[in-house]
């Protein structure tokens, strides 16, 4: 006769009982979130927007990747007077917030949607990045299948933008030098679960994901 394992019945209970309590407590400090509205505008104005987002939706992220950094450069060589969207560090500076919290209120039209390439390599998301027709300046990026996008904070108020939560840094390790104010790593189970908040969203905000794509990782295809 098989014994049972009382104790992995017990330990189930209380990672169930845990994350309930998590799951409840998250939600109880959500309802109680200041909703932050902050401007969003291109380099010479001509799009315009803002975010409204709860604090507790949001999360300034430092991005020290590669292909963000590959990407800033690329939109930047697009135009003489464009800006390296790319800090001294090889970071990139986004706040993430649901797709259904930015409004594009003035310019939808002159969005350019740009991809890596226009098939995805292995174990690679399809991000699709968004920057002006006019002025060449990265506004934002997301995965369609996915309920965030992350607007660069360049382009924000910065009044405002100290209110959002965070900053952490994602992928330090390709930073092009240390910075002395390096902000804490991403704690990945608060991000996952920002990640399934932002779920109900995928399918919203102001995305053309079937637009004609400028590939800012394939030089070749790039015009």
């Amino acid at each position: 006769m098989k014994m049972e394992r009382p104790s992995l019945t017990i330990s189930t209970t209380i990672a169930v009982v845990a994350i309930s309590a998590a799951c409840i407590w998250r939600t109880i400090r959500r309802s109680r979130s200041p909703v932050i509205q902050c401007k969003l505008s291109c380099n010479c104005g001509k799009v315009q927007g803002y975010i409204a987002a709860k604090r507790e939706d949001s999360i300034r992220i430092w991005c020290f990747c590669q292909d963000c950094q590959d990407y800033g450069a690329f939109v930047a060589s697009q135009d003489k007077h464009a800006k390296n969207i790319v800090g001294e560090y090889g970071e990139s500076r986004v706040v993430q917030v649901c797709k259904s919290d930015l409004y594009i209120i003035q310019g939808q039209d002159l969005l350019q949607l740009s991809r890596k390439s226009a098939t995805p390599t292995k174990n690679q998301l399809y991000m699709h990045r968004y920057y002006t027709k006019c002025c060449h300046t990265p506004l934002f990026q997301t995965v369609d299948f996915l309920g965030f996008v992350g607007v660069f904070l360049e382009n924000l108020d910065q009044a405002v933008i100290d209110q959002f939560d965070g900053p952490v840094a994602m992928m330090p390790e390709q930073a092009s030098k240390l910075p002395p104010n390096m902000p804490p790593d991403i704690f990945v189970p608060h991000l996952l679960w920002k990640l399934i908040r932002y779920h109900s969203s995928r399918n919203l905000g102001p995305f053309d994901y079937d637009m004609n794509p400028t590939f800012w990782g394939d030089k070749k295809k790039t015009k």
